[in-house]
């Protein structure tokens, strides 16, 4: 078992993780001296390891903010279909995989299309295919812009699945088939499937 110490040590370095340095220092010595009124080692122990999880929440919190675009980055032309600014969009999803450096500069529509495709075959959600067949049949999207968006979604799928968190059906040319009638938007849109 864990001794004490050790909890206390690895409570104070989440705490300073979390916290600037006077408002760390301040909550240690408060969380102390509450700490010294309590005589059972059972109930000491049950409160560190309650503030332990406490704080382990807002370390997870913290690290999940997601830094701001630099203004270099909001200039940089977006990387499907050439607009000149962009998002900087995570192709590894921050709520599955956490803040993370897979990421690729997409404007608002193509980032929207991105998400959309993904909820579409990922998630299967009715809403986003829906509004993915919209976009792709309304002929106001450049092809090749969709293409690349599709095969960056491919290779995300194609990790998720082989890492065990998507089923693999969700790649299946059945499963794309029926969720974006891709073979009807390459025939309408004029593009070979590569």
């Amino acid at each position: 078992m864990t001794n004490e110490q050790t909890l206390l040590d690895e409570l104070h370095a989440l705490i300073r993780y979390i916290y600037r340095k006077n408002i760390a220092e301040k909550i240690i010595t408060a969380f102390a001296e509450s700490l010294a009124a309590k005589d059972d080692p059972q109930e000491r122990l049950s409160i560190i390891h309650h503030w332990l999880d406490f704080y382990q929440a807002h370390k997870y919190r913290k690290m999940m903010r997601r830094r701001r675009a630099t203004f270099q980055e909001r200039l940089t032309a977006c990387s499907a279909c050439g607009y000149p600014t962009s998002h900087r969009h995570h192709l590894w999803d921050i709520a599955t995989h956490g803040e993370n450096a897979v990421t690729v500069q997409l404007c608002p529509n193509c980032h929207e299309l991105h998400h959309l495709l993904y909820n579409t075959l990922a998630r299967d959600s009715d809403y986003s295919r829906k509004l993915v067949q919209h976009i792709l049949f309304s002929g106001q999207i450049v092809p090749e812009a969709v293409q690349r968006i599709y095969g960056w979604l491919r290779a995300i799928i194609a990790y998720e699945i082989q890492n065990g968190w998507l089923e693999s059906y969700k790649l299946s040319d059945l499963w794309i088939e029926e969720k974006l009638h891709w073979s009807e938007y390459l025939e309408r849109s004029g593009t070979i499937p590569r």
